[in-house]
C-alpha cells in the first residue's frame, strides 16, 4: 500500500500555505494525505497531554491509508460537486505564517510549526483580539464523551453515561464518517471538525452502525456540546510560553525530596514563588517571594509549574476572582485576587 502514496516530508513551515494546511502546531508530528491537486482527503496525527504517539498507531494510519486509496478511486467517477464533498473544505485564499507581522518583522531563518501558533497568539495579543478560545484548539472527542478505538482511529470505543455522546444516541462500534462538511478517516479528522465549529453549535455526525448479518448503515445524529467541552490540558504545549497572560513571578514545581522537607505529602501541589515582579496574577493575589502555593480553587494534585499555569488558564479569565492556598512560613493563607486583563511586551518568539 505504500507504493501507491508519494511521500513528502516538510520540516519547516517558511512560505507554506497555512490556510489549507492547517493542523495543530503544537503536534510532533502531522501528515497529510491527498491528491496531485493539494485537495486534502484527510488528517492524521495529533496529541495530547501523554506520550506524543499516544494518539496514533500503526493500525489507525494503515486504516486511513485505505480508507483515502478507496475514495480517491471513488471520485473519478463522480462529478464535481460530489466528488467535492469527499474531500476536506479548502481555504477562501492563502496565508503563509510570513503574513503575520510580528513574524515578519522579528523572525530570520526556519519557521518550526510551534512558532507560527506562538506568533499568533503574540499578534493576536498586539491587534486587542486575543481571547481563550485561541487557547483550547483541536478539541478531544473526549470532550463530548467519546473515546476511539486506537487501532482504527475513527470507530467508537467507549460512550461516557451522560455526556453530549451519550444523549445524542452514539454507541460503541459506531464509525464515525462525517462531521458537519467534513469527511472522517482519523481521529485527527474529527478533531479539526470541531475545531472549526463555532462555539455554540449542533454537530451534524454521521455514523455507520452495523447489523448483525447486514451491511453498515448511515446514520445522522445531532451532538450538542455543552460545559467546557473545548478544553484540554495546556502544560505540554510548547506555545504556553507565548499566551499573553502576566502571571507575575518566576517560581518551580518542588521535586520529591524539597517537597517531604516541607511537610507535604508528594502528591499534593506544591509551587515555589522565586519572585515578584511588575503587574501580574502574583501581584494581584498579594503572593510574596518564598510562597508555596499548595491549592488552586480547592484543588491540591501535584502538578508541574506549565501545568499549574494551565490551570489557571483553564479555570480563569479577566476579571474573575482566583483563589490560591498559600503555605507562608508555618501558616497557610487563602489569598484571591482579579485574574488581570490579557497583556504582553514580547514581539518575538525564541
Amino acid at each position: 500500500m505504500r507504493r501507491e502514496f508519494v511521500c513528502a516530508r516538510i520540516t519547516q513551515m517558511n512560505d507554506v500555505d497555512i490556510a489549507r494546511f492547517e493542523f495543530d502546531y503544537d503536534t510532533t508530528w502531522t501528515s497529510f494525505l491527498l491528491d496531485a491537486d493539494l485537495n486534502i482527503y484527510s488528517r492524521y496525527g495529533g496529541r495530547d497531554e501523554n506520550v506524543a504517539e499516544g494518539r496514533m498507531s500503526k493500525e489507525s494510519l494503515l486504516q486511513t491509508m485505505r480508507e483515502v486509496l478507496d475514495v480517491h478511486a471513488q471520485r473519478r467517477t463522480l462529478k464535481e460537486m460530489a466528488a467535492a464533498a469527499l474531500v476536506h473544505p479548502g481555504p477562501p485564499e492563502e496565508s503563509r505564517p510570513e503574513d503575520i507581522p510580528l513574524l515578519r518583522d522579528n523572525h530570520e531563518g526556519c519557521i518550526h510549526c510551534h512558532q507560527v501558533q506562538e506568533y499568533r497568539l503574540l499578534q493576536a495579543a498586539h491587534d486587542g483580539v486575543f481571547n481563550r478560545r485561541l487557547l483550547f484548539g483541536y478539541p478531544l472527542p473526549e470532550g463530548l464523551g467519546l473515546r476511539f478505538a486506537r487501532d482504527h482511529g475513527h470507530r467508537i470505543e467507549q460512550v461516557e453515561e451522560r455526556t453530549p455522546a451519550a444523549r445524542a444516541g452514539l454507541r460503541k462500534g459506531d464509525i464515525v464518517t462525517r462531521v458537519n462538511d467534513v469527511p472522517i478517516h482519523s481521529e485527527y479528522d474529527f478533531r479539526w471538525a470541531l475545531h472549526r465549529a463555532p462555539d455554540e453549535t449542533v454537530l451534524r455526525i454521521t455514523v455507520e452502525r452495523g447489523k448483525e448479518g447486514v451491511d453498515a448503515e448511515p446514520l445522522i445524529v445531532e451532538v450538542v456540546p455543552t460545559g467546557n467541552w473545548r478544553q484540554t490540558e495546556l502544560g505540554w504545549r510548547k506555545s504556553l510560553r507565548s499566551v499573553p497572560f502576566p502571571l507575575g513571578m518566576l517560581g518551580y514545581a518542588l521535586g520529591k525530596e524539597e517537597t517531604r522537607t516541607a511537610g507535604l505529602p508528594p502528591d499534593r501541589l506544591a509551587i515555589k514563588v522565586l519572585s515578584v515582579r511588575g503587574k501580574g496574577l502574583a501581584q494581584n493575589v498579594g503572593l510574596e517571594k518564598g510562597d508555596l502555593i499548595i491549592g488552586i480553587a480547592g484543588r491540591s494534585d501535584a502538578r508541574s509549574y506549565d501545568q499549574f499555569k494551565s490551570d489557571l488558564l483553564r479555570l480563569y479569565e479577566p476579571g474573575d476572582q482566583v483563589r490560591l492556598h498559600v503555605l507562608r512560613g508555618e501558616r497557610e493563607l487563602d489569598l484571591t485576587g482579579q485574574f488581570p486583563d490579557w497583556h504582553t511586551t514580547d514581539t518575538s518568539v525564541p
